[in-house]
């Protein structure tokens, strides 16, 4: 398989995991935040990182424009609303909860460039850097604003 359509097998996982578990009124209640923080966020990222080089996405061939690969934005957003899906209420739970959210992020960045679809310039600091600051920026922005 060419490396250049793995993104389109996660986003499609992620995908089917999304309509199989989320139901559609919280799918169409949730996309908002999913778009803000996940993909208008990947977006933003991405092009820090590509203009500080601290990664980029490679093998992208006809699916990205400056440095954008089109479907991370998508994935972004709907795995974020899969996260928001499932944020528990408890304040310790969303401490934990955020940090397996961290966590999970960084193995699939680190699988990704091991696939040959991101290249990080810093090795893993790369991949959790940007997590750390994304994960508990997105999920206190989410809370801001479902309580306001």
């Amino acid at each position: 398989m060419a490396i250049k359509f793995i993104p389109f097998f996660y986003t499609l996982i992620f995908a089917t995991i999304l309509v199989a578990v989320v139901p559609k009124a919280e799918i169409r209640r949730l996309s908002i935040y999913g778009i803000i923080f996940g993909a208008i966020f990947d977006v933003v990222l991405v092009s820090i990182a590509n203009i500080t080089g601290s990664f980029r996405y490679i093998n992208y061939e006809p699916f990205g424009l400056i440095g954008i690969h089109f479907l991370a934005p998508i994935s972004w957003a709907i795995f974020f609303i899969i996260y928001f899906y499932f944020l528990p209420n408890k304040r310790s739970y969303i401490y934990l909860y955020t940090i397996s959210g961290v966590f999970y992020s960084m193995m699939f960045c680190q699988m990704i460039t091991k696939l040959g679809v991101l290249k990080l310039s810093h090795g893993i600091i790369d991949s959790i850097i940007p997590f750390v600051l994304w994960f508990p920026l997105a999920t206190w922005g989410y809370l801001k604003l479902v309580k306001s």
